[in-house]
């Protein structure tokens, strides 16, 4: 199953992650995969808040790999493998002691680099930049290019029964908050 979804704004990403983070439980894995700056940091921050994360999330591309409680006292790691060499710098960094504990929330930036060694269901969410050719004719007009930087194409994409039915539920979700 696949959802896409259109974002124009870090706001609106990071209110759609705090939405997805409904349908999260204990022992569930995120990789996020995309273009550099595509705002999976964003996107992680908004499950973090949902999640009752009370500290600000950053980043983690110099440590690979940080850990916060949510409010519910589980787990949320989130690790960033950009600065990883090749896959063999991978068992070095612990992120497999939490794979599969069934007690954490599992995010990983640039999760594509490893998804392979992943022996579990995961969702794939996959950010990019949209790029709106057609209201984009050789215009030069400085508020068009600024509104092309924020907008964001946002794929969830699901290869297993378990996120299949987490994603349905996710689809209702959003019904509800856009009838609202």
């Amino acid at each position: 199953m696949q959802i896409e979804i259109i974002s124009n704004s870090p706001v609106f990403t990071r209110n759609l992650a705090k939405s997805f983070s409904r349908v999260l439980s204990r022992g569930d894995i995120i990789i996020f995969t995309g273009e550099l700056g595509g705002g999976k940091t964003t996107f992680i921050s908004g499950l973090a808040e949902g999640l009752g994360v009370p500290d600000n999330l950053s980043s983690p591309s110099f440590t690979l790999l940080n850990e916060y409680k949510t409010s519910s006292r589980i787990k949320f790691i989130h690790a960033d493998l950009y600065r990883l060499e090749n896959i063999t710098d991978f068992d070095g960094i612990g992120l497999e002691d939490y794979l599969y504990d069934g007690n954490s929330i599992i995010c990983i930036e640039w999760g594509d680099r490893i998804k392979d060694l992943i022996k579990k269901e995961f969702l794939e969410i996959d950010l990019g930049y949209l790029i709106d050719n057609e209201n984009n004719d050789e215009s030069n007009n400085e508020n068009d290019s600024k509104n092309e930087d924020t907008k964001r194409r946002i794929i969830f994409k699901s290869a297993s029964g378990y996120w299949d039915l987490k994603l349905q539920v996710f689809k209702k979700i959003l019904k509800k908050t856009n009838n609202s």
